[in-house]
């Protein structure tokens, strides 16, 4: 029998307790003290998310630098798929955050002369990537600036919490449902306004990707909101037998991908950037040289200068941990070779919103990742910096919504009806979620799935689905709260998986992140986004057009056009 829901009150809810949560509550409070903010987190209580897990690398661009030189940077990198007006505010904010970090006691790296060090990215003009002084400990540094923060500004935090479902009033989310997944303790919140801060989705490839899996967009998308870019994954290239992070320095610095003959084969599918290049891409090329027969795929470091290793050999943290394993293992992460493989990591899909995180849907903000910005291909620090930046920026939005917003009470019947709903499968004989995820693995993993796309492998994959919906999904059960927690992260990913089959089928041409082995050129007309509607519970795709008229800057260069596949 379900406990009487406990009901907890707050002027703003902030799901997800990352950076970009951390940075909502921080531009809430900094908007308006005197507001009650408190954030959720499905892990414990301030443990930072991805953030704490990260390198803590920023992208910034500095004072004397153009915003708006990168601004062209990412249109052309994005072919065209960039919200040129959003990603210029973004990089005007960015060394404020920079400086804000710094501030608050993190630190990055700076040569003899005390100037700080930069690496280009993926061969862009501008873009550039500042490191921690000391790699290993960013992510670290940067999650305990910012619980600091929280305690400094009187921001409550809660850990160990679901949610499964938003409230709505009048049009208006007014509240949200979940539970406590150690005690069983079923909650009821009552919020003038939600901010979604929850990151994307994964498939659970690996331990330091198992945590987001697709519950914030999904709320929102139950709630009304659109969905954006869900045809792009997040494919990451990555050794077989460890984990590593750092890739997006070491292909700058001279690191090369090479084939069982020792060719460094992306020189093949692109001459003019050859190696350095966004792993997307590379993945591709990954693909296509294993079914040629050219695997496996191993990572050469040789031309790695060694001036530059401080700037990638660990020093502390879990990075250094995975480092002493290798050296007792009698391998040299600098001088041997060792296989390397294409992994199936994250949804780039997430909620279309407004500049200021504002969504369709009054009262519901979305920030960080949550929040659609890239299509598919990304560098590093790219995420730190602009989860902090949107974070803030909802934040404040919520803050100026909430000073002109009534107070509306919710109706706790309702929500008592929705977790009866939630708590349905506690207990019960069925189904185990561990069994389901491996199924969904099975169905997003395959190379014409996931890399080189086709509409009869999409389609495949779409029956696929269907099938497991029908023969397991709908038959999941959990023993404990517990279980019930991973029940409802492979519905989440069960969702994404849809979402992500309906816009890749849709879109009909190949940019950016997304590759259609049969339409495998960009296509004039398909300067678009692919929006995700909720018509009756039911993803429905439309095109968006890039507002090319409304925007500084011409839409007339292509990274794609870089590469032959």
């Amino acid at each position: 029998m379900l406990n009487t829901p406990e009901r907890i009150t707050t002027d703003i809810l902030v799901i997800g307790g990352g950076s970009s949560g951390l940075w909502t509550a921080k531009g809430a409070k900094e908007a308006d003290p005197n507001a009650d903010v408190l954030i959720v987190d499905k892990s414990f209580r301030d443990w930072g998310g991805l953030m704490h897990l990260s390198g803590g690398d920023l992208e910034v661009c500095r004072g004397g630098d153009s915003a708006e030189d990168w601004v062209k940077d990412f249109t052309y990198y994005w072919d065209g798929l960039c919200q040129q007006d959003v990603m210029e505010t973004i990089w005007q904010q960015s060394h404020e955050i920079f400086e804000e970090y710094q501030r608050l006691g993190c630190t990055y790296l700076k040569d003899d002369e005390g100037s700080y060090r930069s690496v280009p990215q993926r061969s862009l003009d501008h873009v550039r990537l500042f490191p921690v002084a000391v790699k290993g400990t960013g992510g670290p540094n940067a999650r305990a600036a910012m619980i600091r923060e929280m305690e400094r500004l009187g921001v409550r935090r809660l850990g160990r919490i679901e949610i499964t479902e938003l409230i709505k009033k009048n049009d208006r989310i007014v509240g949200a449902v979940g539970f406590n997944y150690v005690t069983g303790q079923p909650l009821i919140f009552q919020a003038k306004a939600v901010v979604i801060a929850a990151g994307i989705a994964s498939w659970k490839p690996s331990y330091n990707q198992n945590t987001a899996c697709g519950e914030g967009p999904c709320l929102a998308f139950r709630a009304g909101a659109v969905l954006r870019n869900f045809e792009f994954l997040h494919i990451w290239n990555v050794p077989r037998d460890f984990e590593w992070e750092g890739q997006t320095v070491l292909m700058p610095l001279g690191a090369k991908f090479v084939n069982r003959e020792g060719e460094v084969f992306m020189n093949r599918y692109s001459p003019i950037l050859g190696p350095n290049t966004d792993p997307h891409y590379i993945t591709r090329g990954m693909a296509l040289e294993t079914l040629a027969g050219r695997g496996p795929i191993t990572l050469d470091l040789s031309a790695i200068e060694e001036k530059d290793h401080p700037i990638v050999r660990p020093k502390a943290g879990r990075h250094l941990l995975h480092y002493d394993k290798l050296i007792d293992e009698g391998i040299d992460f600098f001088r041997d070779k060792f296989e390397w493989i294409t992994q199936v990591q994250l949804s780039n899909g997430a909620v279309e919103t407004g500049e200021n995180g504002e969504t369709a849907v009054k009262g519901l903000y979305c920030a960080g990742r949550c929040r659609s910005l890239d299509p598919g291909v990304y560098m590093g620090g790219f995420a730190l910096m602009t989860t902090a930046i949107t974070g803030r920026m909802s934040g404040r939005a919520a803050a100026e919504f909430i000073a002109g917003a009534e107070a509306v009470d919710l109706d706790t019947k309702a929500a008592a009806s929705m977790l009866e709903a939630t708590f349905a499968p506690l207990g019960k004989e069925g189904v185990t979620p561990a069994e389901v995820l491996t199924d969904l693995q099975k169905i997003i993993t395959p190379y014409d799935v996931s890399i080189l796309k086709t509409a009869g492998a999409l389609h495949r994959a779409q029956q696929q689905l269907q099938q497991l919906r029908e023969e397991k999904l709908s038959h999941l059960a959990a023993a404990d709260p517990h279980y019930l927690l991973k029940l409802e992260e492979v519905k989440a990913i069960a969702d994404v998986t849809d979402f992500y089959l309906t816009a890749a089928l849709f879109r009909e041409d190949s940019r950016a992140g997304h590759f259609r082995a049969d339409f495998p050129h960009r296509y004039d007309d398909w300067l678009c986004w692919v929006n995700l509607y909720n018509e009756g519970g039911r993803a429905v795709p439309k095109k968006k057009f890039v507002p090319t008229a409304d925007y500084k800057f011409p839409v007339e260069r292509f990274y794609c056009d870089n590469f032959t596949f």
